[in-house]
């Protein structure tokens, strides 16, 4: 099991509560524990890395990469998966130190 957060920004839109609500669901299904007290943000303990977490919210939600950003990072290993447009890992790696 791994530390993971996950940031999101879904895109206000006619079908944004449908996104929004599959992409949530399943990232309750993903973890064993959660927290979740802010807006766009989860704590999370889960199986995966931060690339198989990312991918599989991306896969098995209904995330438009198109339209919507999501940040996975894996605290443990000090890494992190990225979808979605506008997304600058360069600034992101050098905020982030890794």
């Amino acid at each position: 099991m791994g530390h993971f957060v996950i940031t999101f920004r879904i895109k206000s839109d006619d079908t944004y509560q449908t996104r929004y609500d599959s992409f949530t669901k399943k990232v309750m299904e993903i973890a064993e524990k959660f927290w979740d007290e802010t807006s766009s943000f989860y704590a999370i303990k889960a199986s995966g890395t931060a690339q198989s977490i990312c991918d599989q919210l991306y896969f098995e939600t209904d995330f438009v990469e198109s339209r919507d950003q999501m940040l996975v990072i894996d605290l443990d290993k000090k890494d992190k998966a990225v979808r979605g447009p506008d997304m600058y890992p360069n600034t992101l790696a050098a905020c982030l130190g890794f």
